[in-house]
């Protein structure tokens, strides 16, 4: 029983798509499995100063602001 999008809907939904794409540019937060090291990147695919490319990334947006 799902009911058909709006075009309201559809527009409201790729705006918020963009303002997270937004997000996450330059907001990545890194974490290194190997070293424990943390920074803030603008990469999915940041490699740590250590070398490792064992790093957990995650959206900066996802964190509340306190």
């Amino acid at each position: 029983m799902s009911e058909a999008l709006s075009e309201q809907d559809i527009s409201e939904l790729r705006q918020w798509r963009l303002n997270i794409e937004e997000a996450n540019r330059n907001n990545i937060f890194c974490h290194c499995r190997t070293c424990g090291a943390e920074w803030v990147d603008s990469s999915f695919d940041a490699v740590c100063s250590c070398g490792s490319s064992d790093v957990e990334h995650i959206s900066c947006w996802q964190f509340p602001d306190d």
